[in-house]
């Protein structure tokens, strides 16, 4: 099953979204001339060959680009993730079975290897130089039916925090994309690809497509080539915002995060740690929950801060939690596993 926060998935996301991207000054771009406007569409008529459509099992349609004469193929990780199989489909319209390579599911993106049976044009990765603000970009995609078409558009910000739904850090922009788009190739002037397509929203009422950017993952996308396949740590807890009216609800200081729930095989589970729980003790109401204070020594009264700190880690890393229960207060130390929820 297709991770349901990817909204470039699914569109009735695009509300959710909006609700959720923490406030941030959008700079106002510079204009698309139809000078730019023309530079780019030349810069699409070389790179269209490099570009392919990737078609999944279960059924469904996303984006990617070759970056090598071999045949290796960079997307979005969401658009394969949990797939029973894959192909990709060249600007040709020829077709090559694919496999997994590596991915890194923190930022998104994912290599995979098409079977081709000679060398095939690639896209040069820009991994120096990120994309500024104002700067125009293309997209290629296979959104609205298309078939690896152009979008154009502007950076509005270079620094989008789109958590939960995307991990890392998002670039946004006026780019008009849609589902089908994902994994998509957005490139600049010179023709390399800066970014790859992730997500869409509205915040404020406002289109915004965002992107993983490349830069500074020379390392990391030669580890994905290799074979590294990452994914995003989890302790196993679903989490609850202790606000004002919790905390006096409970009786207990409006400090740390609350454990509502435990995600099953997650490390919190074997660990022992408490989910919330109401019983019945001489006809009143009693609560039974742990509360998380600190996570290595790091103290944590916001839910999505300490979910940030957890996924900056790998999976297999140790963290000491300090927990709350009742009187009692002590620390234990977790493993990280991947979603413990994942089929497979």
């Amino acid at each position: 099953m297709r991770r349901s926060w990817l909204i470039l998935a699914i569109v009735a996301y695009l509300g959710i979204l909006a609700a959720v991207i923490h406030a941030q000054p959008v700079q106002t771009p510079r204009t698309l001339t139809a000078e730019i406007r023309t530079a780019l569409e030349q810069v699409y008529t070389r790179v269209l060959p490099a570009t392919v459509r990737i078609e999944t099992v279960p059924e469904g349609t996303g984006s990617g680009f070759f970056i090598s004469a071999e045949g290796l193929v960079m997307t979005a990780y969401h658009v394969i993730e949990d797939t029973r199989s894959f192909r990709v489909v060249n600007s040709s319209n020829v077709s090559f079975p694919a496999e997994l390579v590596g991915y890194d599911e923190f930022r998104d993106i994912a290599i995979l290897r098409a079977r081709v049976g000679a060398p095939v044009p690639f896209l040069q990765l820009e991994t120096t130089q990120g994309p500024r603000i104002g700067e125009p970009l293309l997209a290629v995609g296979n959104s609205r039916g298309d078939f690896m078409a152009p979008r154009y558009g502007l950076v509005n910000t270079v620094e989008r925090d789109i958590f939960p739904f995307f991990n890392s850090i998002a670039v946004s922009t006026t780019i008009p994309l849609a589902p089908g788009d994902s994994g998509g190739p957005v490139i600049n002037q010179a023709g390399r690809a800066v970014a790859v397509v992730v997500a869409i929203g509205q915040p404020d009422g406002v289109f915004e497509s965002y992107l993983s950017p490349l830069l500074g993952l020379g390392d990391v996308i030669g580890q994905l080539r290799a074979g590294r396949k990452r994914d995003v740590p989890y302790i196993g807890v679903q989490l609850f915002q202790i606000d004002d009216d919790t905390a006096t609800t409970l009786r207990i200081p409006k400090e740390g995060v609350l454990i509502r729930g435990l995600l099953r095989g997650g490390a919190a589970e074997r660990a022992g740690l408490r989910g919330f729980v109401i019983r019945r003790e001489n006809g009143q109401e009693v609560y039974d929950f742990d509360v998380i204070l600190e996570a290595d020594g790091r103290t944590f009264n916001d839910v999505t801060q300490l979910q940030r700190y957890i996924r900056s880690k790998e999976v297999g890393d140790h963290v000491t939690l300090t927990v709350r229960r009742g009187n009692q207060t002590f620390r234990i130390e977790l493993q990280l596993t991947a979603n413990p929820t994942r089929r497979g």
